[in-house]
């Protein structure tokens, strides 16, 4: 995935990251859920934040809400395999009203 993430500030958003495309190799398996990180992090009521994170198989799922209208965060995904690697992706959510008559979309 390639871009930015666009979300409205008013919703949820449902993201997943599937590992056998993100980095896992040929018969590894994820093991361990090490979590989901919002960057960055402050004292604003409506800053970014994680509702639900889950694992299945090899997906990791995550539910997030609010964010600051203009704000950019990193949202992170860590896991462990069974060959002990650490493996981590991201993806930077801009947070930005709906436009009229539309939704929001990933920008190339």
């Amino acid at each position: 995935m390639h871009g930015t993430i666009l979300k409205d500030p008013n919703s949820e958003l449902g993201f997943a990251i599937d590992w056998r495309t993100s980095g896992l190799l040929k018969h590894e398996q994820v093991v361990d859920d090490l979590g989901w990180t919002v960057q960055p992090v402050d004292e604003d009521p409506n800053c970014l934040r994680i509702l639900e994170q889950t694992i299945r198989a090899c997906c990791s799922h995550v539910v997030i809400t609010g964010g600051v209208e203009g704000q950019v965060y990193l949202l992170t995904s860590t896991v462990g395999t069974d060959s002990r690697r650490v493996l981590k992706q991201a993806v930077i959510l801009r947070i930005t009203a709906a436009r009229k008559g539309g939704d929001l979309h990933e920008n190339d």
